[in-house]
């Protein structure tokens, strides 16, 4: 059986990365992209803790933290990129923010995350930040379109380091007698959780473009952990509910090379 462990996690992620490295020279020997634009893109988020310290399905969004994101994106071809991805944020919660036998309980924890991952990306209007040939055609010369919107979809798998620091001083051991929360106190007090572990991102977004170079984009990500220690928090509390983190994210997305190959052999008067 495979064990998630911080060396088998980084073992996998090198293997992923090595697969798709492979993969893109393969294309890129077999034929000329069309699509060769590499897109550089950097955004602040709001990061937002979900997990057994907060009752919210959607985490306490008041007390979202800053973070902030890097991504280069290669088109493979006319829809999908592969996309490199980092992420660095704090998370935090409280059961003290919260009424009832939360504020008895009175955990609570902040960590400081970086993220690196491997992802795909499929962008439903496609990779140009153009329209199509016959949609920027007209009577005298073809003229360059540009899409105003173009939506995306991406998932991935990544590598997350997780400096978390618990705060476990507030509980009331009378109210919690008999319950695992006081029960495994002091074994949780004294378990040292891995730092490292393995993350599946998965998300929407859509690109605003700008001009011919520079485009906004808006993006929401959810982060599935692959275990339920993210908080710092494994045995002295019960919930259906597991660790993870969303965020949203605004940026800008930023192309070197103005046009793509396509667009240097077939248009003359862009007008631009």
């Amino acid at each position: 059986m495979f064990i998630f462990t911080t060396q088998n996690s980084i073992r996998l992620i090198k293997n992923l990365l090595l697969i798709i490295g492979i993969s893109i020279t393969v294309n890129a020997t077999a034929q000329r992209s069309e699509y060769s634009n590499v897109n550089f893109s950097a955004g602040l988020c709001g990061l937002v803790y979900l997990g057994d310290l907060t009752p919210s399905l959607y985490g306490d969004l008041n007390h979202a933290n800053a973070g902030l994101q890097v991504a280069a994106r290669i088109p493979l071809n006319r829809h999908l990129s592969l996309r490199g991805n980092y992420l660095t944020g704090s998370l935090n919660g409280d059961d003290d923010r919260h009424d009832g036998w939360r504020m008895k309980r009175s955990f609570g924890f902040t960590s400081n995350i970086h993220q690196v991952a491997a992802m795909l990306q499929w962008e439903f209007a496609g990779n140009s930040w153009e329209y199509d040939e016959d949609d920027r055609y007209t009577r005298s010369y073809k003229v360059k379109k540009y899409k105003i919107l173009s939506p995306y979809f991406f998932a991935g798998l990544g590598y997350l380091q997780n400096n978390v620091t618990r705060d476990l001083q507030g509980i009331d051991s009378v109210f919690f007698i008999g319950d695992i929360a006081w029960e495994n106190y002091y074994k949780e007090a004294n378990t040292v959780y891995k730092s490292g572990m393995l993350v599946a991102p998965v998300g929407i977004g859509t690109h605003i473009t700008l001009g011919s170079q520079v485009r906004l984009y808006v993006e929401y990500c959810y982060h599935a952990i692959f275990n339920d220690n993210l908080d710092g928090f494994g045995v002295a509390v019960f919930s259906a509910k597991p660790d993870a983190f969303h965020n949203l994210t605004f940026g800008l997305d930023f192309r070197f090379n103005r046009y793509g190959t396509r667009d240097r052999k077939e248009i003359c008067n862009l007008n631009l």
